[in-house]
């Protein structure tokens, strides 16, 4: 019997396959490629990095919405579009951009700067004209503050959790329970 176990060859049984999983970033640039091909953009860089292009203070209330690329234009009996800087100028894309109403002027006169480093980021001159539409804008997303809790809630808060014998965890319990009583007396006045 020992012999016969002894022969038999040590069969691991397979494991099982798990799925695949992916990174929701790695997945991202597959699912927006159409909606930002219609829009124009050729990738998301111009939008993921309209704060650092434009700067902080027109990024706050600005937001790129397309580029309208130019038709490419042939003339009857004419193999190459006629040159001369005036055709250059039109056949420059066009970037819309929306942005509060108050705030369109300091958008028109910061065009030029806008255009610019648009272009500087793109590489070359292909965005010739920049076209204002007056909206509403996102919401900025301001950095989480953390507000004052007061101590005595904190040392309520402790005192209920004596039962903890980890100190640590009790402190990190004490100051939640302390900000979620916070909160509800703030709502309830």
């Amino acid at each position: 019997m020992d012999r016969a176990i002894a022969q038999q060859p040590n069969v691991r049984p397979e494991p099982r396959k798990r799925p695949r999983t992916s990174r929701l970033a790695l997945l991202m640039p597959d699912l927006l490629e159409p909606t930002l091909r219609e829009r124009g953009f050729a990738s998301a860089t111009l939008l993921a990095e309209w704060a650092e292009i434009v700067g902080p203070a027109l990024a706050e209330f600005t937001v790129p919405l397309e580029i309208r690329w130019p038709r490419k234009r042939v003339e009857a009996g004419s193999t190459a579009p006629r040159g001369g800087r005036m055709q250059e100028k039109a056949e420059g894309a066009v970037l819309v951009v929306t942005c509060a109403s108050a705030f369109a002027l300091e958008v028109q006169m910061a065009s030029g700067r806008i255009l610019d480093a648009v272009n500087r980021r793109l590489g070359f001159r292909a965005v010739t004209r920049l076209e204002i539409r007056q909206g509403e804008t996102p919401k900025p997303r301001t950095a989480f503050m953390e507000r004052e809790i007061p101590a005595a809630l904190v040392e309520e808060q402790r005192d209920a959790l004596g039962h903890i014998a980890n100190d640590a965890l009790r402190e990190a319990l004490a100051r939640l329970g302390a900000g979620i009583a916070a909160k509800d007396r703030k709502t309830r006045l």
